[in-house]
């Protein structure tokens, strides 16, 4: 009986010491994913975020679609503010005239409007998702961080982080995020 004990405890002990010796990973903190709603937030980015340049070159313009927060009331575009900053400058980027088309360096563009509620206006409602077209006065060169916050009137702006890719494409480079 003594010598089956100490067998027994031998194992036990043996048990133990290995059950903390396990090839798995430690989980860290989950990652905020992506296109979270943050409290307060009025506008949400959902999709891709991507670029057209000159392949092996730079990017020129950045293209992303935006939504209207469950619940929220609907937004007026004409009385936004988007600006872009990278790791140089930092940059109030203007809208192009009628608010909708191709922007110029310095300018924003709405690109196109998915399931558009009524006639074509200016206003992002309910369902509604405004493709948006930015083009910085300064090119967005391989492997850069950048950060686009899109301000509306009211309500906490949406800040949209990513990284260029590091070998850039003519188009739908897609901008990774942080």
């Amino acid at each position: 009986m003594k010598w089956q004990s100490l067998i027994l405890t031998g194992i036990l002990f043996a048990a133990v010491l290995f059950a903390a010796c396990t090839d798995e990973a430690i989980p860290g903190p989950a990652p905020v994913p992506v296109n979270t709603i943050l409290p307060g937030q009025v506008l949400y980015s959902t999709g891709e975020v991507t670029g057209n340049g000159i392949p092996g070159g730079t990017i020129d313009t950045i293209t992303f679609t935006i939504g209207l927060g469950p619940g929220e009331k609907p937004v007026n575009m004409e009385n936004i503010s988007i600006f872009y900053a990278d790791a140089i400058r930092t940059e109030t980027l203007e809208p192009v005239s009628g608010y909708r088309g191709e922007p110029p360096a310095g300018e924003w563009g709405i690109m196109h409007v998915r399931d558009e509620i009524g006639a074509p206006n200016n206003r992002l409602e309910d369902k509604e998702q405004f493709i948006i077209r930015i083009n910085p006065k300064a090119p967005l060169v391989p492997r850069q961080f950048i950060s686009i916050v899109v301000k509306p009137p009211s309500g906490t702006p949406l800040t949209i982080r990513r990284v260029s890719p590091p070998t850039i494409m003519k188009e739908n480079n897609i901008l990774a995020p942080l």
